[in-house]
Parts: C-alpha cells; structure tokens; sequence
C-alpha cells in the first residue's frame, strides 16, 4: 500500500488530532493567565503599581535569608504582584506593601493542572518530550493535510461554502476552508512550541545556519566569597536599575552559595520577550556591575530563537493577535470534528459500496 498524502493525513490526524487539539485549547485558555488568576484569586485583584523598582529590596532580604526561594519575577503591567517561586515549583504571590496575598502549590487549582498539561502533558520531562515530538508530527499533519488539498488550478469554487448537510463534499469542503483559516497559526504555535521543547537542538541548526561573527560573552559564575546575609537588595535594585534605566527588571536569580553574584534579567523597551533576555550581574560587596549584555547585542540565532516564546503566548501582536490565536485554539475542536466525521462516513461509505459487490 502505498503512502499517499491522503493516507498520512489520515493517520497521522487519529494518532495526534486529539492531542493537537487538547493542547491548542489549553494553550488558548494560558493566553489569559494572569486574568484568570485574578478572577479566581480576588486577593490579587486590587494591588497597587510600584514605580521604584527598589521598593522591593526589604522584602528580597528577607527572602534571600529562606533557602527554600529560587527566584523572584517582578510585577508587570497585567500581574501587578510580586512573584516569588521555590525550587519544588510553589509560588508565593505579594502586594506592594509587602504582604503575602497567597500561596499556590504545585496542582492546587485547575489552572495549574492546566499549565503543566501543555507543558508536560502531566508527566514531567518524559511528557514535555513527548510535547515536543507531538508538535513536530503536528507540522507534518498540518502540510500533508495542504499537500492533500493543494489544486491543478485555483477558482472561485474552491473557497466556496455549500449547504451546510451531512454530505461527504459538504464536510470535506467545510473542513478544508476552516484548516486553510487556521493553517498559519496552527502551524507557527506547533513550530514554536517544538522549538522551545528542542530548545538545545534548535540552538544548535541556527548558530549553523547563522553563525555568530564573536564567541557569545559569558556571564559570571563565580566571585570572592561574599556572604549571602550580607546581601543589600535595595543597593543591588538601584544599582541595577541605574546602569539599564530604559529597561525594565524582570527576574532575579536568589543567591544561593556565598560565591554566587547577582543575577537580574532586563526587558528592554522594543523587545518582544516578556521576561526579558538581557543580562546583568553584579558583585554583593559593593553591587559594581560585572557583566551587562542587552538582549539587543545577542547574536542574531539567539535573538531569533528568543522571539519563539513571545510568539507562542501573543505576547508580541497585540489584541488582534491574541484573539486569533484564541479563536484558533477553539476552533481546531471543530476542524477535528469534521476531519473525524468525513473520514468515518467516507469509510463507510467504502464498505457499502464493497458489500455491494
């Protein structure tokens, strides 16, 4: 038997169909994160924005003496809370006045059980594997499925919608048109989210593909020891802040061993990632700058491949983008459906005509 387009897309959509479409429509609810959080936390609905980003430096202190604490993400426009998370994954949620507003353990609510599905299909590293090599066989679903479709001659009648009735050139024609309205954005999000899985291989083909003019700068991991309890937050915000003004700090890396620097992550203005990938280091002592690298100075692989996550979460786009990527995660139930539909009432309509005989 030969293995036709057809036959691919065929398989291919009973093996993964449900799959994709679980994950574009858990993808399509994560769009709306931090709204649905605070519709569902009303501890979290009414804090109030901080504009002096060493506001938070008694309450980084105070953090740095627990070991339990592996990182912190400042405030941002939609989630005005500070963000403080630990290394088994629990997150503790702050106001600006500094108050503990809640706590959320791993699975403690349906958002969460939600995000570590699209993440890890519930089942750690294994399932964000298996993620990733879902999408990969999304990519060859989605092209076999245009191969298949792709005429001789392109006319009017081929974007045309008949009747709406349970007929075989009714579904096919109905499932057609809805798959060449999703088409892009099914294929840029299966793309994206197979990158970000293969994050080391993708890495790997761009910097062939595009190859950096210098050997990357690499931060610091090592300093004279300095003591973790002698770490001043405050200096280290107002320092940092200081040598990037126009950037926005977005993640600090908690110390952990006395020979740890500082670690901040920066969003510049123009960049599309929210968590920002521009770099600055600083030493305890006296918060002197070690290293400093915008996100604007990466080579141009890196830059590329940082562009995938903003993409695949409308971060970037605006309104309009976001809502088509929704309505894209929505509709792909119903392009399942019908793909599911016409396939079964065709293979029965095969075996009629075969029983004739």
């Amino acid at each position: 038997m030969v293995l036709t387009a057809a036959r691919l897309h065929r398989y291919l959509s009973w093996a993964l169909g449900i799959w994709l479409v679980l994950l574009s429509v858990s993808g399509a609810v994560l769009l709306y994160k931090n709204p649905l959080l605070r519709w569902h936390y009303p501890q979290l609905q009414h804090i109030q924005p901080v504009a002096d980003i060493s506001h938070w430096g008694p309450l980084l202190n105070q953090l740095q003496q627990d070991a339990q604490f592996r990182y912190v993400k400042f405030p941002a426009a939609d989630a005005l809370w500070l963000e403080a998370v630990t290394f088994d994954n629990q997150r503790h949620y702050y106001n600006e006045q500094h108050q503990l507003l809640l706590i959320r353990n791993v699975h403690s609510d349906w958002l969460d059980w939600l995000y570590d599905f699209h993440l890890h299909l519930l089942a750690g590293e294994g399932g964000h594997t298996a993620n990733g090599i879902i999408g990969l066989f999304s990519l060859l679903l989605l092209l076999s499925g245009l191969w298949q479709w792709w005429p001789r001659r392109f006319n009017r009648r081929l974007f045309s919608l008949p009747k709406p009735d349970s007929s075989l050139r009714s579904l096919r024609q109905y499932h057609s048109l809805l798959a060449l309205l999703l088409l892009p954005l099914l294929l840029l999000t299966s793309a994206t989210g197979a990158m970000m899985v293969f994050s080391k291989q993708t890495q790997t083909v761009l910097h062939t593909l595009m190859p950096p003019s210098a050997p990357p700068a690499q931060p610091v991991r090592h300093i004279a020891a300095v003591p973790l309890n002698a770490t001043n937050w405050t200096a280290a915000l107002h320092s940092a802040q200081q040598h990037w003004p126009a950037q926005a700090l977005r993640l600090v890396s908690l110390r952990q061993k006395d020979d740890d620097p500082i670690s901040f992550r920066a969003k510049a203005t123009n960049e599309w990632h929210p968590n920002g990938r521009g770099v600055v280091q600083l030493n305890p002592l006296d918060n002197t700058v070690l290293f400093a690298l915008p996100a604007t100075e990466l080579a141009l692989a890196d830059r590329l491949r940082h562009s995938f996550y903003p993409l695949h979460i409308a971060a970037v786009g605006g309104t309009l983008y976001q809502l088509a990527l929704l309505c894209t995660g929505v509709l792909s139930l119903a392009l399942l459906l019908l793909g599911l539909i016409f396939s079964w009432r065709r293979l029965k309509a095969r075996s009629a005509r075969c029983g004739a005989y």
